[in-house]
């Protein structure tokens, strides 16, 4: 008799889990709150706009590949990645918004318009980021 697991929530962490679970023999129940899975990868469409739930960057594809990989298959066979430019468009409560480039150079030089010493700190963040 197989063992039961019950996930809560359907982010990118718990579907994983419940994927490798599945795998290895267990019996996998996913229980969401929201009426989509995704978690903070879902959308929310209203009014002919698209909004993000969460992140908009792609990071890390290493461990997506690796992911896929323990399951026979290859990310560039489920999906397309496609690089915009802007990346986003921040709106703020005054009705000013701001552009976020796909080009690094152009970020610093956004961020550190708009406060002082914030295009040294992005820099130093992506570059701990690279490891």
């Amino acid at each position: 008799m197989k063992k039961k697991v019950f996930i809560i929530g359907s982010g990118f962490s718990s579907l994983s889990a419940a994927c490798y679970l599945a795998k290895y023999g267990f019996d996998v129940s996913i229980f969401e709150k929201n009426d989509s899975f995704g978690g903070r990868a879902r959308q929310f469409k209203t009014n002919g706009y698209t909004f993000d739930m969460g992140p908009s960057w792609y990071w890390m594809p290493d461990v997506f590949d690796r992911f896929f990989e323990d399951f026979n298959k290859k990310s560039s066979d489920l999906y397309e990645i496609k690089k915009l430019d802007p990346g986003y468009k921040v709106f703020f409560k005054n009705n000013e918004s701001v552009l976020i480039s796909s080009d690094v150079n152009k970020i610093t030089e956004t961020f550190e318009n708009i406060e002082k010493g914030s295009g040294n700190k992005l820099r130093k963040f992506l570059k701990q980021a690279e490891g």
